[in-house]
């Protein structure tokens, strides 16, 4: 466990710098730091001790008068403490650990470290009720986030952040280019997984496994997919021989899901070269083909070649807090100022894709956000400077969460935000 602990807490100082979690577990992964025995127990600890910061948090301000200078060293007691308040094993073997790994980074601290959570078992009770009344240790964001979404969403706040906390479900997308739902319904039933179709492509897979598991991953019949998500490709009305852009197009689930359910001429515009090569693994393993260009949308566009779309996604990069519970560092990294940031960039990709645009040509407007700053703010500011722009009703699935074109996160789905507007 002491090793566990270790490489746990060197992934959450990491985070806590600045890193992406899944880019910091993965180098941990690619440097091997980690050991393969204790593969799942790290990931458990570091992505729970993300999940509860605010609590522990909490825990540490009250029981220390003077934080350790020491990053690891802090991280590892936040370890810790998710261990003892989340019941992952035998309290004394937590802190008998915990005390052995501290003394590995600098015997100086391994009294700090053994007092602390002593303390806490303690004074577990009074402590834990305390953190009932403190909003960030009880929802465990930011308090400027807690307070957002307060403001935006009075009714449901408490069940945004409670579903943000939680783990996402599993959600396929069918390739129904290789093979019906109904056939793949069949091979689900024959390896008896249990499922329910939420609609068109999608299909819950209701207890959680291996993805390569999954039948027909490999040969590129399914991709993991949200059901929101998935949206997307539909309420674009794409028709036979359209000229379709994916703007922002990475990692590509949105543009091959469009190539799945229509012939189109499709091309995917990425600026993040890293990130076309996962669209052009996503090509490899589901067998499709379309044009994938590394660039930017900004005004000018010199990658154009003058023909207008018919139809643009524009799936502007965002804060990401509709997807928080699987970026659970996003509530650690994102600062209040960074709304505005986006806002602004959002903006200025929605005026230079537009003049990709034919008349009467469609394009959706999509972030992975609640806040309404990334969403309804950009869009109808958009409308008041864009002469040539009208918003068109969109008409939701019923199993979905949504108010004014929100989606609201749910079991099955996540936080999106669309709008579809049409060119005069």
């Amino acid at each position: 466990m002491k090793e566990a602990q270790l490489t746990a807490a060197g992934i959450v100082k990491d985070v806590l710098e600045g890193g992406n979690l899944d880019k910091v577990f993965q180098k941990y992964l690619k440097e091997k730091k980690i050991n393969p025995k204790e593969l799942s127990q790290v990931k458990d600890l570091a992505f729970g001790a993300l999940r509860s910061y605010g609590k522990t948090k909490f825990v540490i301000n009250k029981l220390v008068k003077r934080p350790p200078s020491n990053l690891l060293i802090s991280t590892l007691l936040h370890i810790a403490l998710f261990q003892l308040i989340f019941n992952r094993s035998n309290p004394y073997t937590v802190v008998d650990q915990a005390v052995s790994a501290s003394n590995s980074v600098n015997k100086r601290h391994t009294a700090f470290v053994n007092g602390v959570l002593r303390t806490f078992l303690r004074e577990r009770v009074i402590i834990l009720e305390e953190a009932e009344n403190n909003e960030e240790a009880k929802y465990s964001y930011p308090i400027w986030w807690i307070n957002q979404i307060k403001k935006e969403y009075s009714k449901s706040w408490e069940n945004i952040l409670d579903i943000g906390n939680s783990h996402p479900a599993l959600i396929i997308r069918v390739n129904i280019k290789k093979v019906s739902i109904n056939k793949y319904i069949k091979k689900l039933e024959e390896h008896k997984i249990e499922h329910t179709l939420l609609g068109d492509e999608a299909i819950l897979i209701k207890k959680p496994m291996p993805v390569d598991s999954i039948p027909g991953f490999n040969v590129g019949e399914i991709s993991i997919q949200d059901y929101g998500a998935q949206l997307a490709t539909r309420l674009l009305d794409l028709k036979k021989n359209h000229n379709v852009l994916d703007a922002c197009a990475a990692p590509g689930g949105k543009a091959c899901h469009m190539i799945e359910i229509a012939e189109i001429k499709l091309t995917a515009v990425e600026a993040d070269k890293k990130r076309v090569e996962r669209i052009n693994e996503n090509l490899t393993r589901l067998g499709h083909t379309f044009k994938v260009i590394n660039s930017e949308i900004k005004a000018g566009n010199a990658w154009w070649d003058k023909n207008s779309f018919d139809r643009i996604l524009l799936d502007a990069p965002c804060s990401a807090s509709g997807i928080v519970r699987r970026h659970i560092d996003i509530k650690w990294l994102r600062r209040q100022s960074d709304l505005e940031y986006f806002h602004e960039k959002q903006f200025e990709l929605l005026r230079a894709s537009w003049e990709l645009l034919k008349p009467l040509g469609k394009l959706l407007y999509v972030t992975c956000s609640i806040f309404e700053i990334e969403n309804r703010l950009v869009v109808d500011r958009f409308l008041k400077e864009e002469k040539t722009a009208v918003e068109i009703k969109i008409k939701f699935p019923k199993n979905v969460n949504v108010t004014d074109n929100q989606l609201l996160p749910s079991l099955i789905h996540d936080g999106l935000f669309y709008a579809l507007l049409q060119k005069k």
